[in-house]
């Protein structure tokens, strides 16, 4: 049976996290995301409150082919603590959005998934990304800066664009491993306990795929 494939990042605290594609239909990752998030994250998340996650939410959210949607998890301890995401809403334009589960914000793990996807969707052909956020949500507001994404308060939310923006020279991320995994054949859906081989992300002794 194969197995998924991971891109390892060093975070700051010294910790480690696995990013990798979400396959399509892993809705058991989606849901152990979702019940690590408090009532104020899943808000922000969805823009409503949102105590339990219909399972149409479910199906849309795992619903992901590598092209039009495209998902990332990350992974602490073999467990899903994070998804990043872009959905096309047009040819070369993207919704971005991210959640990260309360017990693991603020060790740059939602950084590290902006970055992965915002690879990846440079890679196929993204030159907009769009987003929506709530007034207040600094550490969202920073990720987007981060992505590319300008903010203006439109009807009580902030909305806005921009065109992705490469990593940079001092992400963690390597975008030569996210980009190979990428492109690499669809793994079986593993257990969220599986422990499968890393990709180095040990680039910086190499040319970068791109500088900011």
């Amino acid at each position: 049976m194969n197995h998924h494939v991971h891109v390892t990042v060093r975070l700051a605290d010294g910790g480690s996290v696995l990013l990798r594609p979400l396959s399509g239909g892993e809705v058991s990752v989606v849901e152990t995301v979702f019940e690590g998030l408090s009532s104020q994250s899943r808000r922000r998340r969805f823009l409503v409150p949102m105590p339990r996650l219909p399972g149409g939410h479910r199906r849309a959210l795992a619903d992901v082919d590598g092209e039009r949607h495209v998902a990332w998890v990350a992974l602490v301890d073999g467990v899903p603590v994070g998804i990043c995401r872009y959905v096309r809403t047009s040819p070369d334009a993207a919704e971005l959005a991210f959640e990260v589960v309360d017990a693991h914000q603020g060790r740059g793990i939602g950084s590290a998934l902006v970055d992965a996807v915002t690879t990846v969707a440079r890679a196929n052909g993204i030159t907009w990304l769009e987003a929506t956020v709530e007034p207040g949500n600094a550490a969202s507001e920073a990720l987007l800066t981060r992505a590319g994404v300008r903010l203006v308060s439109v009807d009580g939310l902030l909305e806005g664009g921009g065109e992705p923006r490469p990593v940079r020279w001092s992400s963690p991320v390597n975008p030569r491993a996210v980009l190979a995994l990428a492109a690499a054949p669809a793994a079986q859906p593993a257990s969220s306990s599986s422990t499968a081989a890393a990709t180095s992300s040990s680039w910086r002794s190499e040319p970068c795929l791109a500088t900011s």
